[in-house]
C-alpha cells in the first residue's frame, strides 16, 4: 500500500469524524503477521486536549466476546468444557426444557432462543433500578425469565448479552477463578497484550486512556460521561484495549492461535470460532455467525471475520481477511452508528486495491443524504427540516398559519439516486412522497412533499 493511499484513508477518517462529531478515532493494520499503519486522530480528553494515540485504551464493548470465546475454547481444548453440555452443568442455569437443554454452544452463537433481558444493563446503569450488585442477583434475574424463550435452541438468532456473563461465569466456576485474570494470564500475556485490561484500579493507574463522552440531547455537541464498567459486562463487553494491542490479537488468530511462538489456541478451535452455526439478522455476518465472530462470505471473493462494539462512550470495528492476513480494527469515542464499521471496511477496500463504495456503500448514502439537511421554506412560509439521527433521515414539518402544529417523522428511502423519499404510514392507502432535487450548476437544493414546494435556506 502507498503513502497516498494512506494519505487518502485519513482524509477519509477525518472527514467522518468532522460529520459524526468523533472527539477520537485510533486506527491500526495488520498485515502478513506484521504491524503496518497505526494512527491516533483528535482527542481522547477534549478539556485538556490530550490526543488519541495508538496506545490508548479504549472499552472495546462487544468486540470483548470474541475474547470470552477464546476462553472457552481453551477450556474445551482442556477438557474442562463441553460445547454440547447443557449450561446447568456449569452454573445454576434454569431457563430451557429437559428434552431441549440450552448448551454453551446456543450462548456462544447466540442461538439460545432467549431474548435480551438487560441484566447487564441494569448492572452498569444504576440510575434504573434492578437488584444487581452480585452473581446471585443476576441469575436470579435471569432465571426468572422463563416466560420470554422465543424460540428452542438453535432455531434462532438473537443477539443476547447476558448468555455471553454466563459464558464468563462458566470459565470462572471450571477455573475457580475470577473472568478478569483468566483471561489476562491465559489471553493478553501470552500475546503481549500488557496494558489491556477490565479492572477500574489498572486504568486509574494508565496515563493513556480515553475520557468517556455521549452526544448532547440536541446532537450538537459531546457531554463528558463517566465510562462503566462492571464485571458481569466483562465477557460480553468489558475489556479494556488500544489498537496497538489489539494487532497482537488479530496476528494471533490469523496465525493459526500462535503469537511469538506461544500458542493460545489451536487451528481447530479457530476454525470453529469461524464456521457459521446460524444466520443472523442483517449486520451480524451475511454467511452467519460463530463463536463471538461474525462471518461474511462476499467481501471482495473473501471471507470476512469480524465483529463490532457498542457502548454509549466508545465503541469500535474489528474485521479480518484471513486468505489475505490483513486485519483492521478502529476505535472511537463516542460511538455514533456505524462509523467504525465503515471505516474499516473502507480501509480493507482500498488495502485490497478495491473501490470502498462498494466496501461501504453507506458512505456515499451519508454523502448523498447530508446534501439534503438542512432548512427549507415554501413560498407561503410552512417549513421542513432534514436531520440524521442514528442513522435516521428525520423530516420536522411545520405549517405556516397553524399555530403549535409541528410533526416530527422518518424518512425512508425509495430511491436514493433519485432522492426519492416517503413516509412510512402504516396505513396502506396513505403515502406522502418528499423528492429532492439538486440543481448541477448552482448546486441548490429544493424539495417537494405533497402539494409545497420547498427551498433550502
Amino acid at each position: 500500500m502507498t503513502e497516498s493511499s494512506f494519505e487518502k484513508l485519513e482524509e477519509l477518517v477525518l472527514y467522518l469524524m468532522r460529520q459524526s462529531k468523533i472527539p477520537g478515532l485510533s486506527v491500526a493494520v495488520v498485515k502478513d503477521g506484521h504491524s503496518i499503519y497505526v494512527r491516533g486522530f483528535g482527542a481522547r480528553n477534549r478539556e485538556k486536549n490530550l490526543p488519541m494515540t495508538p496506545d490508548t485504551l479504549w472499552q472495546i464493548a462487544s468486540i470483548s466476546k470474541s475474547f470470552c470465546a477464546m476462553a472457552i475454547m481453551q477450556l474445551v481444548e482442556k477438557g474442562k468444557v463441553d460445547l454440547h453440555a447443557p449450561v446447568n452443568k456449569y452454573i445454576n442455569f434454569k431457563l430451557g426444557k429437559k428434552a431441549k437443554p440450552i448448551e454453551v454452544h446456543h450462548l456462544l452463537s447466540h442461538s439460545s432462543g432467549i431474548p435480551e433481558l438487560d441484566a447487564i444493563s441494569a448492572s452498569i446503569y444504576k440510575d434504573v433500578f434492578v437488584p444487581m450488585s452480585s452473581e446471585q442477583d443476576f441469575m436470579t434475574f435471569i432465571n426468572n425469565a422463563y416466560t420470554e424463550i422465543a424460540a428452542d435452541p438453535g432455531k434462532m438468532f438473537m443477539y443476547n448479552n447476558d448468555m455471553y456473563a454466563c459464558l464468563g461465569l462458566i470459565v470462572e466456576k471450571v477455573t475457580n477463578t475470577k473472568y478478569a485474570h483468566y483471561v489476562k494470564e491465559n489471553i493478553l500475556k501470552p500475546l503481549g497484550m500488557n496494558r489491556s485490561t477490565y479492572l477500574d484500579e489498572e486504568l486509574e493507574k494508565d496515563h493513556d486512556v480515553i475520557s468517556g463522552y455521549v452526544p448532547s440531547k440536541d446532537g450538537l455537541s459531546m457531554d463528558p460521561k463517566p465510562v462503566r464498567n462492571d464485571p458481569l459486562l466483562y465477557a460480553c463487553g468489558g475489556l479494556n484495549s488500544s489498537v496497538r494491542e489489539l494487532q497482537n490479537y488479530m496476528i494471533t488468530v490469523m496465525n493459526d492461535g500462535v503469537f511469538k511462538g506461544n500458542r493460545v489456541l489451536e487451528r481447530s478451535s479457530i476454525e470453529r470460532m469461524w464456521k457459521p452455526h446460524i444466520k443472523p439478522p442483517k449486520g451480524y455476518g451475511k454467511a452467519g455467525y460463530g463463536y463471538g465472530w461474525g462471518i461474511d462470505d462476499d467481501f471482495f471473493g473473501c471471507d470476512m471475520v469480524h465483529h463490532g462494539g457498542n457502548l454509549d462512550t466508545s465503541g469500535g470495528f474489528l474485521a479480518m481477511i484471513p486468505a489475505k492476513k490483513l486485519g483492521v480494527v478502529v476505535g472511537q469515542i463516542p460511538n455514533p452508528t456505524g462509523a467504525p464499521a465503515s471505516i474499516t471496511r473502507a480501509l480493507l477496500a482500498t488495502l485490497m486495491a478495491q473501490k470502498t463504495d462498494k466496501a461501504a456503500p453507506e458512505l456515499e448514502t451519508k454523502k448523498r443524504l447530508e446534501a439534503l439537511e438542512g432548512k427549507y421554506k415554501s413560498y407561503g412560509g410552512s417549513q421542513i427540516e432534514l436531520s440524521m439521527r442514528d442513522a435516521v433521515l428525520y423530516a420536522k414539518f411545520t405549517y405556516e398559519g397553524i399555530k403549535g402544529y409541528e410533526t416530527t417523522v422518518p424518512l425512508a428511502i425509495k430511491d436514493l439516486k433519485k432522492l426519492r423519499f416517503t413516509v412510512p404510514y402504516a396505513i396502506d392507502r396513505m403515502e406522502l412522497e418528499v423528492q429532492g432535487a439538486i440543481d448541477r450548476k448552482t448546486r441548490k437544493v429544493t424539495l417537494k412533499a405533497d402539494r409545497y414546494y420547498y427551498h433550502k435556506v
